[in-house]
């Protein structure tokens, strides 16, 4: 199967595996830039940094804000609907490895995404 990969506003994705019960993304990161506040309903996302710094943001339906500041070697999860996004503090190279929630029906899609705005530069 060929490498998949996107451009996206913050950086590239390149889609280095991807089943029903996992995927695994290498994230090029550029400073300065922001993907969309979104969440997943059926996937686990984890981020772990290789280079640069990366802060992850995260809503929760209680009203409480959490921000995270991931640095190389940091790893950071981010739970089953949660909203959330990353911002780019400094550029580099970001793994980005999803799983389905623990449910019998549960697994990984691409489209498992809902979106509350767009990514771009950081305000």
């Amino acid at each position: 199967m060929p490498l998949i990969q996107e451009t996206k506003v913050w950086g590239t994705v390149s889609h280095l595996f991807t089943s029903e019960h996992a995927a695994v993304s290498l994230l090029q990161l550029n400073a300065g830039f922001q993907c969309s506040r979104h969440l997943h309903k059926m996937r686990v996302n984890q981020f772990t940094v290789i280079s640069g710094i990366v802060q992850i943001q995260e809503w929760y339906q209680s009203g409480e804000f959490h921000v995270k500041t991931l640095l190389p070697g940091d790893t950071h999860c981010v739970g089953v609907g949660v909203l959330h996004r990353f911002r780019v503090l400094e550029s580099g190279t970001m793994v980005e490895v999803y799983w389905p929630v623990d449910v019998d029906d549960a697994v990984v899609r691409q489209d498992d995404i809902v979106r509350f705005d767009e990514g771009g530069p950081d305000a």
